[in-house]
C-alpha cells in the first residue's frame, strides 16, 4: 500500500505486523466536498460567460481550481497518512501533520494498560467505523477516531498484545531456569573443588607423616 511505502520513510520500524488507518469513508468524505466545491467554481463560470472575456475566465478558473485541489491533496494526506503501526514490541501512533510536519508515539507493548473501542451517532454505526482509545501508564491517553471495524481492530491489537506477554513470559522463565541451571552447575563445581582440594590435602598428610616416620627409623 502507498501508505506503507511513506511511512517506512519517517517510521524505524522494521518488523511492522499491521498498520490500522483511518475509514475510507473519511476520504469519500473530502473527495464529495471537493467535488461540490469545483461543481460550484463551474457554476460562476458559467455565469460568467457573458459579463467576463474568456481568457480571464479561464485563468481564475484554473487559478481557483489548482488551489482547492492543493488543499484538498495536502487534507488527503494528513488524514491518510495518519496511523497506528503494530510492531513486534511496540505500537506506534504516526501523525501527519502538514507537508514537512508529522509526529511519532512509540509505545512499548508492555507500557499500555487497556485499548477501548467506542462508536458515536448513527454515521458510525451504518458505516461500520468507530474510534480507538489507548491508555498507559498514569493515566496517559491517546485516541486514534475514524477507523473501519473498531471491534475486529481492537481484537487484532489485544491478541498481539495477549501474544506478546505470553513470549515474554516465557523468555522470562528461561531466563531463570538458565539461572538455575548456572547456579546447579557451579555449585557441583565448587563442591567437586572442594573435594578435591580435600584429597589433595589428606595425601600430602599422609605424605608427610610417612617421611616423617622413615626418618625416624633411620635415625635409630
Amino acid at each position: 500500500m502507498l501508505r506503507n511505502v511513506l511511512i517506512k520513510r519517517y517510521v524505524d520500524t522494521k518488523d511492522i505486523q499491521r498498520v490500522i488507518g483511518h475509514s475510507s469513508v473519511v476520504h469519500v468524505k473530502r473527495a464529495i466536498v471537493m467535488i461540490a466545491l469545483l461543481f460550484v467554481l463551474y457554476v460562476i463560470f458559467a455565469l460568467l460567460h457573458k459579463t467576463t472575456p474568456a481568457e480571464y475566465r479561464k485563468r481564475i478558473f484554473w487559478v481557483i481550481g489548482l488551489a482547492l485541489f492543493a488543499k484538498w491533496t495536502i487534507d488527503f494526506l494528513n488524514s491518510y497518512l495518519d496511523c497506528l503501526i503494530l510492531s513486534k514490541d511496540s505500537l506506534t501512533l504516526f501523525l501527519w501533520e502538514g507537508l514537512l510536519e508529522y509526529k511519532t508515539e512509540v509505545f512499548s507493548r508492555n507500557k499500555i494498560t487497556t485499548i477501548s473501542r467506542s462508536q458515536n451517532g448513527i454515521s458510525d454505526k451504518l458505516f461500520a467505523k468507530g474510534d480507538l482509545l489507548i491508555k498507559l501508564e498514569f493515566d496517559t491517553e491517546f485516541p486514534f477516531t475514524d477507523i473501519d471495524a473498531p471491534k475486529k481492530q481492537l481484537w487484532k491489537l489485544m491478541m498481539l498484545k495477549e501474544s506478546f506477554l505470553a513470549k515474554q513470559k516465557q523468555q522470562v522463565e528461561k531466563d531463570l531456569a538458565d539461572d538455575s541451571e548456572n547456579t546447579e552447575s557451579n555449585d557441583k563445581e565448587f563442591k567437586h573443588c572442594i573435594q578435591e582440594k580435600t584429597i589433595g590435602y589428606h595425601r600430602d598428610t599422609s605424605c608427610f607423616c610417612f617421611c616423617q616416620g622413615s626418618r625416624s627409623t633411620t635415625s635409630s
